[in-house]
This record gives structure tokens, C-alpha cells and sequence, in this order.
């Protein structure tokens, strides 16, 4: 069996370019490549707006998975989305640190929902797909506390204005929900999907 054979029938593609992503399926032992679609989010995130929070995750997800499976005949295709809603409106990644600040100011002492949308595609159609949702009270932070952890963890490109894998999972008076979900990726569903579909990609 030639390189490119085990390539095709071993791993999978990650339609995310996410470091935490990556970081969670390589922790668990999988094979997998990534290849980031190139589709306008901002666009489907109009067309999709009227939906429940769910299935717009579900929806952005399949979005992402399919156009790179389209390119990429015959190869699993993960598509991952997440959201962070609060008081029924999504918020942004921060992008920088005022934003980050301004956001955490706003979930300070107030509970909040994370949205983890995925989904497999192979040969262009949609296999399967799925939202996890986890939900979350923060503390009620000080100006300084808020401040100082945006300074250690520089969250900027994180749905909600943390890095729970860091120090960010010290923020919250309460958690329901997995800690994977909350970090974009719902895992267990993941690898019951891949198991469901009578295919491995462990090393």
C-alpha cells in the first residue's frame, strides 16, 4: 500500500485551522490533516441568521466541511463552528485586547451558552451532523481580574474572550457541559460519529 493510500484511508481532514482543535484530536491519537475552506462565514452567517443558535453552528459547520470535500474526492471531511451567545446574541471573536476586556465586562457574573457545531462530509455530502451545547457561569470579576487575565491568556481569537484549556476555565462559578464543546469541539460525538460510520483513524 503506497504512502498516499494510507493517507487516504487513515486520516481524515480538519476543515479548521484552530490550534486547540488540532491540539484535542492529536491528543486523543488521531490522524487527520488540515486544510481550511476558504468560504465567506460572514455571508452565511447573514443567510443563516433567522435560525435557532444550533442550527446555525450545524449549518456553518457543514458549510466548511463541504467545500473542502468537494476539492478532496474520496476523504472524510470534519467541519467545526462554534458560537458564544449571551442574552440571545452571538459574540464575536475579540480580535484585540479592548474587545476581550469589553467582552468579558459583559459575561462577568452572568451565565452564558457555547455552541459547538460539527460535521462530515464525504465526496461533497453531508454524512452526518451534530451541536453540542455547554453552559456557563462566570464569576462576577473585577476590572483588574478581567485585565489581568486577558494580559496572561490573550484570548483574542477565542469565542468568548477565554482560553479554557488555559486559565481561562478559572473565570466560572459553575459548568454543565464538556470542557471539549466548550473549547469548540464536541469529541465525544465526534468519535461516536466515526464509529457509527465504520471508520478509524486512531495511530
Amino acid at each position: 500500500m503506497s504512502s498516499e493510500e494510507v493517507s487516504l484511508h487513515e486520516s481524515f481532514i480538519l476543515a479548521s485551522g484552530s490550534e486547540i482543535r488540532k491540539q484535542i484530536l492529536s491528543d486523543h491519537g488521531l490522524n487527520f490533516i488540515v486544510q481550511t475552506s476558504e468560504i465567506d462565514e460572514e455571508e452565511l452567517k447573514e443567510k443563516y441568521k433567522d435560525l435557532p443558535f444550533e442550527e446555525r453552528a450545524k449549518k456553518l459547520a457543514l458549510a466548511k466541511a463541504e467545500k473542502v470535500s468537494e476539492a478532496n474526492p474520496n476523504r472524510y471531511v470534519l467541519g467545526a463552528d462554534q458560537m458564544c451567545v449571551f442574552n440571545n446574541t452571538v459574540l464575536n471573536k475579540p480580535g484585540n485586547e479592548e474587545n476581550a476586556i469589553n467582552s468579558l465586562k459583559l459575561l462577568s457574573g452572568d451565565t452564558h451558552y457555547q455552541f459547538s457545531g460539527i460535521a462530515i462530509c464525504l465526496n461533497g455530502e453531508s454524512l452526518w451532523s451534530f451541536c453540542d451545547i455547554a453552559t456557563l457561569t462566570m464569576k462576577d470579576l473585577s476590572d483588574k481580574e478581567i485585565r489581568s487575565y486577558v494580559k496572561k491568556d490573550e484570548p483574542y481569537q477565542c469565542a468568548g474572550s477565554y482560553k479554557y484549556e488555559s486559565h481561562g476555565s478559572g473565570l466560572f462559578s459553575e459548568v454543565k457541559g464538556s470542557a471539549y464543546t466548550i473549547q469548540g469541539l464536541a469529541l465525544t460525538a465526534l468519535l461516536n460519529a466515526f464509529e457509527d460510520l465504520g471508520v478509524s483513524f486512531r495511530k
